[in-house]
């Protein structure tokens, strides 16, 4: 009897989660800033936690020239979700993803800036940044 009730529910629990997508829209999250510190090895290393449908921080202020190690958090549970940005110019062209299922995980990418400006970053999965799940990376 026990079975029959509680594995129906924990289904449709779970079924809702992945229709809903497991988070609140990046829209109505407020953007956090973080302006990155160079370490004693010269690396400018700043954590990001990827959620659904926002990241945090969003806005990630680094210096022109020096290396940035970005290490992802990947939080959400169910939904694919990735880290991008690419602008070749900038010395930026990096892409990190995390499957369907894979609950969490962690992931790095590693760039350059060469040049000031600021570059978006966003998750290029279905339509994620469309919902707000995009973020700025200022190089001064």
């Amino acid at each position: 009897m026990f079975r029959a009730l509680v594995l129906p529910a924990l289904m449709a629990l779970c079924l809702s989660l992945l229709a809903g997508g497991c988070g609140k829209p990046g829209t109505k999250v407020p953007v956090s800033e973080m302006t990155v510190r160079t370490d004693a090895s010269g690396v400018q290393a700043v954590e990001v936690d990827v959620h659904s449908f926002y990241f945090k921080p969003s806005r990630i202020i680094v210096d022109r020239g020096k290396p940035v190690d970005v290490t992802l958090h990947f939080k959400s549970w169910f939904a694919p979700h990735n880290f991008t940005c690419h602008d070749p110019d900038a010395g930026i062209s990096v892409s990190a993803s995390k499957g369907f299922m894979s609950f969490g995980g962690t992931k790095h990418v590693r760039f350059t800036p060469t040049k000031a400006g600021e570059y978006e970053f966003f998750c290029h999965v279905d339509g994620h940044a469309k919902k707000g799940m995009k973020g700025t990376i200022v190089v001064r």
